[in-house]
């Protein structure tokens, strides 16, 4: 099992660039304190062996590995009512293959997932106020356990900006989509919107971290800004925004 750290400077369906909306998408971050979006890989837990059993040799083998997930807060606190999420894709918006119990007092959440089947597992609040800032990469294993694993979750942030076109006029009233890129895994978080009549827009919620995006209008105008560095629980204006 290997563990990505999804630092600051950021749980794939190939989603159409439109259709997902910040608001309610079932979604990922960095650590204000960390370096930004730089994933690392240490060494793998070691799964707990098959325990043996005295059962005959007829009953079925448990056909899924469980695993216990901690989920907490920058300082350290558990937090309640978030579920650990195992997708087939590293990125933040993939439909879960297999979903845990939403945690307790404890952070606790528990996730099954199938044997012998790659992984990604992290966590996820059902009401995206928080993104969670690492993952772990599970590799096909046909142990019963897997080691216990924590996830950081980090308070969800916001993006603005002032939408301007070719001849610098606001584009008003329109639809635009977002898409946010981690510098290494590629597409990460999509968001639409609507700009108001003076071309002003703003994106919530979407993970903290070090993102690339890219800005598409209902019209067709395509906008790229690269290295936006967004802090946890932040609000990000980045002003008059133009094509080039």
């Amino acid at each position: 099992m290997q563990f990505k750290d999804i630092t600051i400077g950021l749980i794939l369906i190939v989603l159409s660039f439109f259709v997902c909306s910040c608001g309610n998408k079932s979604s990922e971050t960095t650590p204000a304190s960390s370096q930004s979006e730089q994933g690392h890989t240490i060494q793998p837990p070691q799964t707990i062996p098959e325990k043996s059993s005295d059962a005959p040799a007829s009953n079925a083998r448990n056909p899924y590995v469980t695993g216990k997930v901690f989920i907490i807060d920058s300082t350290g606190k558990p937090l309640e009512n978030i579920a650990s999420i195992a997708t087939e894709k590293p990125n933040a918006f993939d439909e879960p293959i297999a979903r845990g119990n939403l945690s307790g007092p404890d952070g606790v959440s528990i996730i099954q997932i199938p044997k012998n089947k790659a992984v990604f597992i992290r966590a996820w609040d059902p009401i995206l106020h928080y993104f969670p800032n690492n993952y772990f990469e599970i590799h096909p294993t046909d142990a019963d356990y897997l080691e216990d694993m924590q996830v950081l979750m980090l308070e969800a942030s916001a993006i603005e900006f002032q939408l301007f076109d070719e001849e610098d006029q606001p584009v008003m009233g329109e639809n635009v989509g977002l898409m946010m890129y981690h510098p290494k895994l590629g597409p990460w978080w999509p968001c639409d919107g609507h700009t108001d009549m003076e071309g002003n827009i703003q994106f919530k919620p979407i993970p903290p971290g070090m993102y690339n995006l890219r800005i598409k209008t209902e019209r067709g105008m395509i906008l790229e800004i690269k290295e936006v560095k967004i802090p946890p629980a932040s609000t990000i204006n980045l002003g008059k925004i133009k094509p080039n």
